[in-house]
């Protein structure tokens, strides 16, 4: 377990690179399903996945790097192979959902979409996409767990990025079942949910399960400070800003639909 791919019909298909594509495809499903659901104009969703989608990649690689930055060989960046797997893999998340939010505002005030009315009943659809790179990270064995021989344990033999032949907690795969399981209730009860409350319960709660999995994480690339990983400081500010964002729109008039 642990390779990076396979070949079908002679063509290398990547785990990860699958995974993504199918985590698109299943996130585009159900978004395409609200929209029509409650009634909105498709080119508007379009153009904040495509704005915030762009933000979210470039704020995702350059938290890697950031945190990665101790190990990045200098005396290489001339290398065009090691460029290329520099920029093509690794990249952290949390650091995409913190330069995504900013560009709704952007969308909001400049291009006047209403944001709210889109964000509301889609956010559920980003969880259940993210859950499916999580899906790709087990396949290859990157963003491993801590060696663990309990129930549900892992064992690599041809990872490249975990350590091979040891037992290892999946926490990947227990990242993924959070993520699918958060993403369906948004979705289920999208209706309950006002104005910005759906992003603010997600953020809320995948800020908590994140700071709690870093626990169970083994990989290198996550950054320490103080004891807490990177990921764990971000979650922290992401929990008590999602949670006063949360008190705040509880208390806020919303037109009924």
């Amino acid at each position: 377990m642990g390779e990076i791919g396979f070949y079908f019909f002679g063509h290398f298909i990547a785990y990860y690179g699958l995974m993504i594509v199918l985590g698109l495809l299943a996130g585009s499903f159900f978004a395409y399903l609200q929209i029509k659901r409650f009634g909105l104009v498709l080119d508007y969703f379009i153009i904040l996945c495509s704005i915030s989608g762009l933000s979210g990649i470039l704020g995702a690689k350059i938290l890697y790097l950031a945190v990665s930055f101790p190990d990045i060989d200098f005396s290489r960046l001339q290398d065009p192979v090691y460029i290329s797997a520099l920029m093509s893999g690794g990249f952290v998340f949390l650091g995409g959902v913190t330069a995504a939010l900013p560009t709704l505002l952007f969308c909001q005030k400049k291009l006047h979409i209403p944001v709210s009315a889109y964000v509301q009943p889609c956010i559920g659809c980003l969880p259940i996409a993210h859950a499916f790179g999580r899906i790709g990270c087990f396949l290859v064995g990157c963003c491993y767990g801590r060696p663990y021989t309990g129930p549900f344990s892992v064992t690599y033999t041809q990872s490249a990025f975990a350590p091979n032949q040891t037992p290892l907690f999946p926490v990947q795969l227990a990242e993924a079942l959070f993520e699918f399981t958060i993403g369906i209730c948004l979705v289920a009860f999208s209706r309950r949910l006002k104005g910005y409350m759906s992003v603010w319960v997600y953020l809320a709660a995948y800020s908590i399960a994140r700071f709690f999995l870093e626990y169970m994480r083994y990989d290198q690339a996550r950054g320490m400070i103080a004891g807490l990983s990177t990921s764990q400081i971000i979650s922290i500010f992401l929990f008590v800003g999602s949670l006063l964002f949360l008190l705040r729109e509880m208390h806020l008039p919303h037109p009924q639909r």
